[in-house]
């Protein structure tokens, strides 16, 4: 089975830009998805980027700001600077070269009406999307958990949130952030048309992102079936280690099965 294999960038936070374009490629795998939060905590270079992605063969996608940030907050300076904050990360991705920016949508900050919250996040994606579209970057706005506060967690959801400008995006589905197999496995089924990636990891109980072999879901089983729709997956989690060891887990795995 043939499918498109990306890793995020998080599960190298300690290395430089150079380690993880080339463990990634010597790797066998087909891509980066490269954090901006990570980009930015870390100083990384423009200027090498470009220079490391014309060397390996490797794709590229980019992950927007998202820690701290809540584009549907009920306090203005912090909608504002979040929305700032992922504009930033749009420009980021039009100067490397990367046409996708997957989006985090916001959450309530409190138990208040939720057509309160679904206007303000409106609000906030169309100055996204339409920052998005002058710099020829794609958006991708993720489904997210199902956890307190956190509102845009099916696609019906999506679609009522976005309104009109729901056909002008694309996104993204998390399988951790799924509650069964099933749930991934029906939203790809029914909105496989307008899901540009997969975001792969396991979870235990409320512990998401755990590592693929490490979780309640048989990923043996899922992912040959997630791999079927044709769409990049993703591996995702967050390790500051020095030596790989997550990323390498997950790869070592991933190979067993696809």
């Amino acid at each position: 089975m043939m499918t498109t294999v990306y890793i995020s960038s998080t599960l190298m936070w300690s290395r430089s830009l150079e380690e993880i374009f080339d463990w990634t490629y010597k790797s066998g795998l087909d891509g980066i998805e490269l954090w901006a939060q990570h980009f930015f905590c870390r100083n990384y270079s423009r200027e090498e980027f470009c220079k490391l992605s014309a060397l390996y063969p490797l794709r590229s996608c980019l992950h927007s700001a998202s820690w701290d940030l809540n584009l549907a907050s009920l306090n203005e300076g912090i909608r504002e600077q979040s929305v700032k904050e992922v504009k930033r990360s749009i420009d980021l991705a039009a100067d490397l070269g990367i046409r996708e920016v997957t989006v985090h949508p916001g959450r309530k900050t409190i138990g208040a009406d939720l057509a309160d919250y679904a206007g303000l996040l409106r609000k906030s994606l169309r100055d996204i999307l339409e920052h998005g579209e002058r710099r020829q970057v794609d958006v991708s706005l993720e489904i997210m958990e199902k956890i307190p506060r956190e509102f845009v967690t099916t696609m019906e959801t999506m679609e009522q949130v976005c309104g009109e400008m729901f056909p002008r995006f694309c996104f993204t589905l998390d399988v951790a952030h799924c509650d069964s197999e099933g749930e991934a496995l029906d939203t790809l089924r029914e909105h496989g048309s307008r899901i540009s990636k997969i975001h792969i990891s396991n979870r235990r109980g409320n512990m998401y992102h755990t590592p693929l072999n490490q979780g309640d879901y048989d990923m043996g089983r899922l992912i040959p079936k997630l791999a079927e729709y044709g769409m990049p997956l993703v591996i995702e989690g967050l390790d500051p280690g020095e030596d790989f060891s997550a990323a390498k887990e997950n790869v070592a795995y991933l190979k067993t099965i696809i």
